[in-house]
Parts: structure tokens; sequence; C-alpha cells
């Protein structure tokens, strides 16, 4: 089964240019996001409260055949919840690599490395094969520009697009239809209670996250 993750990271990565077409920030958050979404339609999380102060729980802590969810299971804390938010940034960490390493091992993208400026290393991640990233691009495309009714799957993909701010950035079209669209997906009735409640739990803390993020860089950058 293809995982929410492996998806996300396809999305959020430019098939030309191999690189992210958001920051650093956002993109490891989303996908710390996507591995709580990916264990909590696998039945392994709940989550007890609202939005970002939700605290999400092992419900079961069996192995789900998955190595990528089961070291993203092994990082939680069995025993005791964690705010969302919280596990979203703890799953943020070191994540990136090993899923764009098991797109690699699937021959979607491909690991470019190279030079900036002749001195410093850079590597990016373009298509391997172009043809699964443009069939998910347009299925996104249908629902946020056409309307379509998207399955669990994809919902859930677009709410952690939404999460990010990235819609734009993969669809053509104007750019406030686009979040309106993907914010009514965001909340739509698409998953059972509990997943439901998991999954705005994960999306406010993304969002949260990044923008506290973006906030503490401002702050920063005007010091």
């Amino acid at each position: 089964m293809v995982t929410i993750t492996e998806d996300l990271v396809l999305l959020l990565f430019d098939p030309e240019s191999g690189r992210a077409v958001v920051d650093s920030t956002s993109l490891d958050r989303a996908i710390g996001g996507a591995l709580l979404l990916d264990l909590s339609t696998r039945d392994r999380l709940t989550a007890e409260g609202a939005d970002a102060k939700a605290r999400l729980f092992v419900a079961d802590s069996s192995a789900t055949g998955d190595p990528l969810l089961d070291a993203a299971l092994a990082r939680l804390d069995g025993r005791n919840p964690l705010r969302a938010q919280k596990a979203v940034e703890r799953l943020a960490r070191k994540t990136r690599e090993p899923v764009l390493q098991r797109l690699v091992e699937r021959g979607l993208v491909r690991r470019d490395r190279g030079r900036l400026l002749g001195i410093i290393p850079v590597t990016t991640w373009p298509a391997g094969d172009a043809g699964p990233v443009t069939e998910l691009r347009g299925r996104v495309a249908a629902v946020l520009r056409d309307g379509a009714a998207p399955d669990q799957h994809l919902a859930l993909l677009i709410s952690l697009l939404q999460a990010v701010k990235a819609e734009h950035k993969l669809v053509e079209g104007p750019r406030r239809q686009l979040r309106a669209r993907a914010e009514e997906v965001a909340q739509g009735d698409w998953a059972g209670p509990a997943v439901r409640k998991a999954v705005q739990a994960v999306q406010t803390s993304v969002a949260v996250a990044v923008a506290a993020s973006a906030s503490a860089a401002g702050s920063a950058g005007g010091s």
C-alpha cells in the first residue's frame, strides 16, 4: 500500500528541478504530519481534545508491516500521550531522507549530487519516472480546480498541502479559490470519527508549527 507520506513527498518535490516547492521547515513538518496520518488510518493512533492542543495516544503498538511507519511508531511514547504538535515535530526530524530513499527504490525519483558554484555539495531529487507524479498532480488538480470528490487518501494529502500552503505551487488557477477549496476538503466528512479527530489535530499542528517557525525566522531577520 502506498503511504500518504510517500505521495506527499512526491508532490512536494518539483519533478524537473528536484527541489522542494516549500521551505525545509514546512516540508519536514508536513512529513511528520503525514506519518501520523498514516498511523491513524491504520488504527495505531487515537486523539483526545481538539486541534493543536489535542493529545495523541498509541492505541496499538503492533507492527504495521511497513518499515517506515514502524520506525515512526517506535519514536512515539506508547505509554504516555503526546501533544499533537510535539508528535509532529518529533517525527519531522531525520525522516525526509528515508522517505526520499524509498521513492528512489521505487524508481519515482533519483538522487542527483552536484556542487553549487563548484564548491557547496547539493543533492536534488528529480523525477525518475514522471508518469506517477504527473498523474498524482492531475488528481489533486481535479479536486482543487475542477471540484471532483476526493477519496480518503487524496483528502488527507490535500489537508497537508493546505496546512503548508502549497496548493498553488502544484495546481494552476486562482490562488484564493484553490486555497478555499483545499480548506473545504480538509474540513470534509470523509473519515470515521476516530481518524477524523486525529486528522484535525495533525493538520492544525502542522500549520501551527510552520507558522511559529516562520515567525521566529522573521524575528531573527529583523533583529
